[in-house]
């Protein structure tokens, strides 16, 4: 059993170094046992392991938190975009709202996108402070075309948290999917 969960994590360090885990089964991802959490309204689901628990009350569509890390999603429908709004327009509009809201803000990571067999995922981290605290800012748009659906993604740690867990964060990121 331990043999096959170490070759379990060679395959997702390897297949990680290509992209998000998502091509692998999520068990292998996480060490502890895995959580589901959905946002019906958008038929959208996202996969965390049991250290997260879903933080309500606030402005988006669904927040996870593992009192270390915020993961904070706002999900979107093709259909109510305005004409000729496009889902990157979306990406920027969100991360230039947060980041009017921030001093300092620098980028950390470029953007990237990577396309996945469903689905294509757009990130870019940075760094910004709020009240006097830096925190590290990983922005995603999650576009899955046959859903026509997407979804922006906010990733807040402190930097420290970030440099040693980013494949761990990005891995459930890269989870949200349809479960239309």
């Amino acid at each position: 059993m331990k043999k096959a969960i170490l070759i379990l994590v060679v395959i997702c360090v390897l297949f990680s170094a290509a992209g998000c885990a998502a091509v692998i089964d999520p068990e292998s991802v996480f060490t502890s046992k895995e959580v589901v959490f959905t946002i019906d309204d958008y038929q959208l689901q996202i996969t965390a392991d049991e250290t997260f628990e879903e933080n309500t009350g606030g402005a988006f569509d669904l927040q996870l938190t593992n009192k270390k890390s915020y993961i904070s999603v706002m999900a979107y429908k093709y259909i109510d975009l305005p004409e000729g709004m496009t889902t990157q327009d979306v990406y920027k509009m969100q991360n230039e709202d947060l980041f009017s809201k921030r001093t300092a803000v620098t980028a950390v990571e470029e953007v990237k996108t990577q396309t996945l067999a469903q689905k294509s995922i757009t990130y870019a981290t940075y760094s910004a402070e709020k009240d006097g605290v830096k925190n590290y800012y990983v922005t995603y748009l999650v576009d899955i075309p046959q859903e026509e659906t997407f979804a922006w993604v906010l990733v807040t740690a402190a930097p420290s948290y970030i440099d040693h867990n980013q494949e761990y964060l990005h891995n459930i990121v890269c989870s949200l999917t349809s479960n239309g």
